[in-house]
């Protein structure tokens, strides 16, 4: 691990952007998470998170990029001694500011990714609650409509059934009057045939009278033939 670069811890070029070095901490930070009981896994976890601090900070990360260019740069020797720059106080002193402000800046990125996501669930909540209205609304228009087809489906119904009936009244009465008009047909033919029958009775009687007539005048033209009188005309 020493011997690697905080770009190729995060495997990335130097000139990788700053959302390329986030989406690179955030994908090999879910495959060795700080967590894991593998040590190995725990080490490269802290190697990921101490690169991501450096290379996530433009400062940092300018500062850094010196440094690397600085060690490809051959090494003069000088017999004069020189001190270094970075002493042991420094190391630490560098060491706790960026432990700092690596932790201040991982908390602000977790919070801000935090109130990320609840944004997009207050916006998924709202755009559901938009979609239940909506589709309330259309239920409640459907049910209308469905009521006013109702409504027009009774009215209809009720006007067919007062056509009907207005209908069979003025059928019961064609038909009274028919049957009026028939019983006085029928009396009158009756009365038709009463006569008749008294007439043909009168005319039978009036010629049973006239034939007896007749056999009695026969009668009596015998008897005065024979007896010389008519017994049976007095």
């Amino acid at each position: 691990m020493a011997s690697k670069t905080l770009y190729d811890i995060l495997e990335l070029s130097l000139s990788a952007s700053p959302e390329s070095i986030r989406a690179a901490y955030e994908r090999l930070s879910a495959k060795f998470p700080e967590s894991s009981a593998n040590p190995d896994a725990k080490l490269q976890a802290s190697a990921i998170t101490e690169a991501f601090l450096t290379l996530g900070n433009p400062a940092k990360r300018a500062q850094y990029d010196k440094t690397l260019a600085a060690r490809s740069q051959p090494v003069i020797y000088s017999v004069e001694a020189v001190e270094p720059f970075w002493t042991l106080p420094k190391l630490f002193i560098l060491l706790a500011v960026i432990v700092i402000f690596g932790g201040a800046s991982y908390k602000y990125n977790k919070e801000q990714a935090r109130l990320d996501a609840e944004r997009a669930i207050a916006v998924a909540k709202a755009k559901e609650a938009e979609e239940t209205a909506k589709a309330e609304a259309a239920k409640e228009q459907f049910e209308l409509a469905k009521q006013r087809e109702q409504a027009l489906q009774e009215e209809r119904q009720r006007r067919e059934r007062d056509t009907m009936l207005r209908q069979f009244d003025a059928q019961q009465r064609t038909n009274r009057v028919e049957n009026v008009v028939s019983d006085r047909g029928k009396e009158q033919r009756e009365r038709m045939a009463q006569q008749q029958q008294q007439r043909e009775e009168a005319q039978a009687a009036a010629a049973t009278r006239q034939r007896l007539a007749q056999e009695k005048a026969e009668l009596c033209r015998l008897e005065r033939e024979r007896y010389g009188r008519a017994i049976s005309c007095y």
